[in-house]
């Protein structure tokens, strides 16, 4: 999925639910900026002390990415958490849709929602969740079965000369994760359909369908067990779901590029689309910016700003080090799961 879910979608179902403005802010935030946390160099402190990044993300265009190091580190835990299903291990390390290990993330994220990095390991949780709809059926491991052929966008624009380029160029992708695929299931409003590795033939895959179905689950989860356990950062009664679902397809289901489909999540979020108004856009670099000084950033030194030690983007790194530790290292290996 992209910021079109990961943000300005999960800012609506946490407001939906009933969150306050503030709280749903930070929710969304994280969520989104599990894709953006790039960076694992260690901050030195010019004032004393340091601090280690964690990173959730990596770099398209780096070669490092293909590394298994990034798949057990990065991008299973974070975006293609394994769903335990099959026979072998690289069955099971499939994503699949609302699985229960993805279920298990939520239910313990609920353990440290009290926490000062309580709302931000939320974010992180809704982002590895949701993607267990896009992601279904891909790992990320480089193997076989992230093998595309045939790859067909059925309602994205493009000439004959660019859909024959994009399938030759699928194929000389590495098949990590869902790389051949491009951006095929991360796109909302997308219709799109390709051959597995080992089927028959292809299948066609609606997007908006999983989108909103992931949409209708995260707003339960957030409406029902969130709010039982932190009623304080509820402040509205919780819009029904019928009510913002066709309001929410209809954004989802809006065709365009990446920045078109921002600006129209923006402007319906002004004009209280949504039942509410709000004026919200994402800044990769606004959570770093107040937390920290750059005094030289060709020779690496900064310095923590005042309030550092309670700032949302400590908060955000403090929560990835815990999603990670608890996916690696407890939810996994119960089922024999070791990376």
């Amino acid at each position: 999925m992209q910021i079109d879910f990961h943000y300005y979608g999960v800012y609506v179902l946490c407001r939906a639910a009933g969150i306050k403005p503030e709280e749903s802010s930070i929710i969304a935030y994280a969520s989104q900026h599990t894709d953006d946390a790039i960076y694992s160099h260690e901050l030195i402190f010019e004032s004393g002390g340091r601090f280690q990044q964690q990173m959730s993300a990596h770099k398209i265009l780096d070669l490092g990415v293909f590394k298994k190091e990034v798949a057990y580190e990065i991008l299973m835990p974070f975006h293609f958490l394994p769903g335990v299903e099959g026979d072998d291990f690289f069955e099971q390390i499939c994503c699949r849709q609302n699985s229960k290990t993805a279920k298990e993330v939520l239910r313990d994220t609920l353990n440290t929602l009290e926490k000062p990095y309580g709302l931000h390991r939320l974010g992180i949780a809704l982002h590895m969740y949701a993607d267990t709809w896009a992601h279904q059926n891909f790992s990320g491991l480089r193997k076989y079965n992230n093998e595309v052929e045939g790859l067909k966008p059925e309602n994205r624009k493009y000439s004959l000369l660019e859909e024959f380029g994009a399938n030759i160029f699928s194929e000389l992708l590495p098949p990590i994760g869902h790389a051949q695929a491009f951006t095929c299931p991360d796109e909302p409003y997308l219709i799109w359909s390709y051959k597995p590795y080992k089927r028959e033939g292809s299948i066609r895959i609606d997007n908006l369908s999983r989108f909103m179905d992931a949409g209708r689950h995260i707003y339960e989860f957030l409406s029902k067990e969130v709010r039982e356990q932190i009623p304080h950062i509820f402040k509205d009664d919780l819009k029904p779901w019928k009510r913002i679902e066709d309001r929410l397809r209809y954004v989802f289901a809006m065709r365009g590029t990446q920045q078109e489909r921002i600006k129209t999540w923006e402007r319906k979020l002004a004009e209280g689309y949504f039942g509410f108004q709000a004026a919200v856009k994402y800044d990769e670099r606004e959570w770093f910016q107040k937390a920290v000084t750059v005094l030289d950033k060709s020779n690496m030194k900064y310095d923590k700003k005042e309030g550092f030690s309670h700032s949302d983007w400590k908060y955000f790194h403090d929560a990835l080090t815990m999603h990670k530790f608890f996916v690696k290292n407890e939810l996994l290996p119960k089922y024999g799961i070791i990376t």
